[in-house]
């Protein structure tokens, strides 16, 4: 009994100085380099097919001795988080004792549990949002269903917006105000007309530059934090993906676009290597999936909307259909690369343990945003020290199952990559 009394005091004595530490005025934030940067440092690798860092971030000398010393004493710890559901929902209100978790193979102990709507867990959400001219329908939805999502984040929250011309919006920040404040000046931006081009297009203040992956790469290298539960809310149709240096027929596109050092598969492998989960919301009409007999007629579709999307009204857009027809051979080239661009934003978020959406129409807003929030707080968070301490950078395969119940559904990260001893 007395050795119970003397737990549940260290306990609480525990909490009030979390309690404590929670109420001391915030640091001032780092200071960071442009967000991008780190892109810059790549060349790509024509013979291994891949991007290299052919510069590395500086380091402060003075202290990067004492920082290897301490990354050597560094006990390896993991922090999964997954969701359980059966065939129609979510199961919640299991505990530690009901899961099994296993890396390689072999069991481990569960170190850290707790649930995904735990307020004194912290998340950092990033929402990377494609804002170029094919987007515009969906625009005014998505700023309203985002800002929807703000007001529902927990005190200790904190939210960055990216946008597809590889810019950092707003920082980090907790301040809910001046989150959907960023998010209405984005609106404001895309939307505001000023008149129209040489070819009678609509042209706005400005709009994204379909940079939408390169800026969810930059998020990842830059952005995504371990200390916290990392999420990535990736709004796109993806029309990037077929231009990256790894995909068929990329040069074609790159000598009139900027110069990308890097490929998809790169891509893959930050998002794998980061601990943040991936929310794909795919703006277009779905590829993925679509019978074969069907998906040009889909694509056609696809290709109509976003034509249109880039004149202020049904007029000129007629006009410039009969001038530029979508003929059969332009609609099969162009729903082939959308597919591929769909299919890689799907991937990013499997690889990371989310899932992806397709976003087909404006009203659809509200409801994948309160998805994608429900999903977060219906997650356990499992963490544990692994009982193989080798720093191989291997990647490790890791399971985990509710005890006596292999019909429930555990979605997640397959695994992790183990740090370098390097």
């Amino acid at each position: 009994m007395k050795t119970s009394v003397i737990t549940h005091h260290i306990l609480f004595a525990i909490l009030i100085f979390l309690l404590l530490c929670a109420q001391l005025p915030a640091q001032s934030p780092r200071k960071r380099e442009k967000f991008g940067s780190s892109l810059k440092r790549f060349k790509w690798d024509e013979a291994r097919k891949t991007a290299v860092e052919t510069q590395k971030k500086k380091v402060n000398k003075s202290n990067s001795k004492r920082d290897e010393e301490a990354i050597k004493l560094e006990t390896l710890f993991v922090a999964l988080d997954v969701t359980v559901s059966d065939s129609s929902r979510f199961i919640t209100g299991l505990s530690k004792g009901d899961f099994i978790v296993t890396e390689e193979g072999e069991p481990q102990q569960i170190a850290s549990f707790a649930t995904g709507d735990d307020a004194r867990l912290p998340r950092s959400i990033i929402l990377v949002i494609d804002y170029s001219g094919s987007q515009l329908p969906y625009l005014q939805s998505s700023v309203k269903a985002a800002k929807s999502l703000i007001e529902k984040l927990a005190p200790t929250d904190e939210m960055a917006v990216v946008t597809d011309d590889i810019e950092l919006l707003i920082d980090f920040t907790k301040d809910k105000t001046r989150l959907s404040a960023a998010l209405s000046s984005l609106l404001k931006r895309a939307t505001a007309n000023k008149g129209e081009d040489l070819f009678g297009r609509f042209r706005a203040e400005r709009r994204g530059k379909s940079l939408q992956f390169s800026a969810l790469f930059a998020a990842l290298r830059e952005l995504v934090r371990e200390d916290v539960r990392p999420i990535i809310i990736f709004q796109t149709d993806g029309d990037e993906a077929f231009t990256l240096r790894d995909q068929p027929q990329a040069d074609d596109y790159l000598r009139n676009m900027p110069s990308r050092e890097y490929g998809l598969a790169d891509i893959y492998a930050a998002a794998a290597r980061s601990r943040a989960t991936v929310y794909s919301l795919i703006t277009s009409e779905r590829l993925v999936g679509i019978a074969p007999e069907k998906l040009y007629e889909q694509g056609r579709r696809l290709l109509a909307r976003v034509e249109r999307a880039r004149y202020a009204t049904d007029e000129e857009y007629e006009r410039h259909a009969r001038i530029f027809p979508l003929t059969d051979t332009k609609v099969k080239l162009l729903t082939d690369r959308f597919l591929r661009a769909q299919t890689a934003a799907a991937r990013v978020a499997e690889i990371t343990g989310g899932w992806s959406a397709f976003f087909e129409e404006p009203e659809q807003a509200v409801a994948l945003y309160e998805r994608i929030l429900d999903d977060i707080f219906n997650r356990y968070v499992i963490g544990y020290y692994p009982t193989s301490a080798a720093r191989d950078g291997r990647f490790r395969r890791v399971k985990i199952e509710v005890r006596d119940h292999p019909e429930c559904k555990v979605r997640g990260r397959a695994g992790y990559f183990a740090p370098d001893s390097q």
